[in-house]
């Protein structure tokens, strides 16, 4: 890919990342905050599982967009699962350190990709270590679950 082939595709991408931002922040009023974020890792890691082995060009960039689209939904439902599951009192920290540890794993993802891939640039491994990590991430909030609130005394 030319780097101008590449600059569009990164640009193109970046409107499914506001698209997804969206589309997934509307979706947990209808199906439940947890449910989503199930949904948006699950469906990122089958297309994460799927992307090295994208057989056209077309079918790369679908798969990248599902990603996309995903990686954004995490952005618009974060705080407000933060504040659904652990009171709105305490959303504002746990936000923050959801966002740090989303930022670690920025750092961290890219080296451990680069390290799979390896000096003749096999991305299989490397794709399918984000997949299981992403299913692992999204089987979480299925055995997670909300501490009982306090009961009041009078």
């Amino acid at each position: 890919m030319s780097a101008a082939s590449a600059a569009t595709f990164v640009g193109i991408m970046a409107l499914f990342n506001g698209f997804g931002r969206i589309l997934w922040a509307a979706l947990p009023d209808r199906i439940g905050k947890m449910p989503a974020f199930v949904g948006i890792l699950g469906i990122q890691g089958l297309a994460l599982l799927a992307l090295p082995h994208a057989g056209s060009v077309a079918l790369f960039w679908i798969l990248a967009a599902i990603v996309y689209t995903c990686y954004g939904g995490g952005f618009g439902t974060m705080p407000s699962t933060a504040g659904k599951f652990f009171g709105v009192t305490h959303a504002g920290g746990i936000y923050g350190l959801m966002l740090i540890a989303w930022s670690i794993g920025g750092v961290v993802g890219p080296l451990l990709v680069s390290a799979l891939a390896g000096s003749d640039n096999n991305y299989t491994l490397a794709f399918t270590v984000v997949d299981v990590l992403a299913l692992i991430g999204a089987a979480i909030p299925l055995i997670t679950r909300q501490h009982a609130k306090p009961a009041l005394t009078a």
